[in-house]
């Protein structure tokens, strides 16, 4: 018998996504996916989805005169407040509404790139921090990367060690994607300051905003980057907060948007959900972190009991709370990924950009680890709204996994 379900029509996208989602968990199709790749996308909020569906009947150009652009432009301000708020940025430093964080690494990376010296970085950067600075390299800057101590850190002693009175440009990223460690950047700043004192200093956060709390001026940075998808916004938002009286120099012209300093029409609806996320980090934040750790530490503690031959990068470090970066001897990573997705749980073998190339971690083998274990990690990241139950079916689900594949190996070898 064949059964029609009837759906009545909606007039907003959004609420005919969220709606057809809950109908579809209802009938059974899609519950079975478990998504514990967090930090390539942080999911939006069912309340966040309400506040885009809303705006959708207002948005207009920003830059408009008339009450529709100035309703847009109203609601771009309030965004800009809001990540203010979120970040403990001052009055008068600059909040610049970017596409993402690769925009605003970019953009930060071509200011450096005006002011002659040595720049200064790490080995274990997001490619849209390294890609720059080869580009530059290549056309003939001097470029000095530290490598990470084997916890995954970049500590202020390394860094030391490559600055000089006339470096231009330091870029350390508070938190690795893949490993979750965390560096101390204030430490840092300061230690900088009193080296290069010329320096422009710059630290992408993508990855800590609504997992730790972050405060702009206390960092003492000169620039921080910030992705709107990774704490539960829109993607394709992101911004560059700016210190007050820093020079930057604009990557896309042809516009006088973000006080000239990015061209092109804002992202009126990526910034309103960007708002609405920063406005329920600081409303939960406490709570967020908490739960993100239990589930964490929970998972690392069950993973180490049920398999062998189990490492965790980075365990001994100080990490963001929902990040867990595990080694499983003897068995590909990507090889578990597949297995892990065909049993409907989506986790990753490192930062969601490089996934599919088959180079290994550019920050596990900097941390100093042997190839064999790079290519059998796994990153595993949580978000607040997830259960006790889904670290239940991952554990279970990666000790059936891995039991499976080394069976199979030993078949293998026995022959």
């Amino acid at each position: 018998m064949l059964c029609v379900v009837k759906v009545g029509i909606v007039t907003s996208p959004i609420i005919r996504i969220g709606r057809g989602e809950r109908l579809r968990n209802k009938l059974g199709l899609f519950s079975m996916f478990l998504d514990l790749d967090a930090n390539a996308t942080y999911s939006c909020s069912e309340e966040l989805q309400g506040v885009m569906a809303a705006a959708l009947s207002t948005l207009g150009n920003p830059s408009a005169l008339h009450r529709g652009g100035q309703r847009a432009r109203a609601a771009v301000e309030e965004g800009r407040s809001a990540i203010r708020e979120l970040l403990g940025a001052g009055p008068h430093d600059q909040i610049i509404f970017t596409s993402g964080a690769t925009e605003a690494n970019n953009t930060i990376s071509a200011s450096a790139a005006a002011v002659e010296g040595p720049l200064v970085s790490s080995a274990i950067e997001h490619p849209c921090i390294l890609g720059p600075l080869h580009a530059l390299k290549q056309a003939g800057r001097e470029v000095r990367l530290v490598a990470p101590n084997q916890l995954g850190e970049v500590t202020v002693e390394g860094v030391e060690k490559l600055l000089s009175s006339d470096v231009a440009f330091v870029s350390i990223m508070a938190a690795n994607n893949e490993t979750g460690v965390v560096n101390d950047i204030a430490l840092l700043a300061q230690r900088v300051r009193e080296r290069a004192p010329k320096a422009l200093i710059h630290t992408d956060a993508s990855q800590c905003v609504g997992k730790m709390k972050l405060n702009f001026a206390e960092l003492g940075v000169d620039a921080m980057t910030i992705s709107g998808h990774k704490f539960g916004a829109l993607a394709g938002i992101g911004a560059l907060v700016v210190r007050a009286g820093v020079p930057l120099r604009s990557l896309l012209l042809g516009g006088s948007q973000e006080s000239k300093l990015r061209g092109g029409t804002e992202n009126v609806l990526g910034i309103i959900s960007i708002a609405a996320a920063a406005k329920e980090v600081l409303k939960t934040l406490p709570q967020r972190v908490d739960r993100m750790r239990d589930l964490r530490d929970t998972f690392e503690s069950e993973v180490l009991r049920g398999v062998q031959g189990v490492a965790i990068n980075g365990a001994a470090g100080q990490r963001i709370p929902n990040t867990s970066s595990v080694s499983c001897e003897g068995i590909r990573g990507d090889d578990l990924v597949v297995a892990l997705d065909l049993e409907g749980i989506l986790v990753s073998s490192g930062a969601a950009c490089s996934s599919g190339k088959p180079e290994p971690s550019h920050v596990l083998l900097a941390m100093g680890q042997p190839e064999d274990r790079v290519r059998s990690t796994i990153r595993v990241s949580f978000r607040a709204d997830q259960t006790r139950a889904d670290v239940d079916r991952v554990v279970d689900t990666i000790v059936r996994a891995v039991t499976r594949m080394r069976s199979y190996q030993g078949g293998e070898r026995a022959a």
